[in-house]
């Protein structure tokens, strides 16, 4: 079987993410080596270099879904360094590594890529209830009362509302608690 990631394959996925990020990676070079514990690596040193394992990318077993994850991680890296400016495995990578879709985990195991694809399964589902909450709406707090919802910051689960209750502050409110502990009103 004729092995399908080359230097050329991996430069198409490079460039479907460069058309998503808006970076332009397309001209960093790409080598290959025979290790055996390390998938891939992206090194910032000298304008930037990728570097993939043939023992791995030369296997016609590898699943084409480990391939592309790691070909996202390292794009991931350059693009933490590129946008950030950060190089590692740290919060502005993991970020990245979400975007392009890759799972943020720094050494692959299939046991910690199923635990966070549930994860990130689950959290996407969250999201998409939190989708609901709108300026203007209201909500039923177990020890405030009514209050309206005046402002949402932030993303995906990580959001927060701005509450206005009757006769008091303005209360900050993690959107995910007052989907678990207040209702909904008109």
């Amino acid at each position: 079987m004729k092995n399908i990631w080359n230097e050329a394959a991996i430069r198409k996925e490079f460039a479907r993410l460069d058309a998503k990020t808006g970076l332009k990676e397309a001209t960093l070079p790409i080598s290959f080596s025979n290790a055996k514990c390390t998938l891939g690596s992206y090194s910032s040193a000298g304008g930037g270099a990728f570097r993939f394992s043939r023992h791995y990318f030369d296997d016609p077993l590898w699943p084409i879904e480990e391939a592309l994850d790691t070909i996202r991680h390292e794009y991931a890296h350059y693009m933490d360094h590129m946008v950030y400016g950060n190089v590692g495995h740290g919060a502005t990578w993991k970020k990245c590594c979400i975007e392009v879709g890759s799972l943020p985990i720094r050494c692959y195991s299939r046991e910690s890529a199923n635990y966070y694809q549930d994860m990130y399964e689950a959290e996407r589902k969250q999201a998409a209830i939190l989708d609901h909450y709108r300026t203007g709406s209201f909500i039923m707090h177990p020890r405030f009362g009514r209050g309206r919802i005046v402002e949402i910051v932030g993303a995906d689960i990580n959001r927060y509302a701005l509450v206005n209750f009757k006769d008091m502050e303005t209360k900050k409110l993690s959107l995910t608690w007052v989907d678990k502990n207040c209702g909904r009103c008109a």
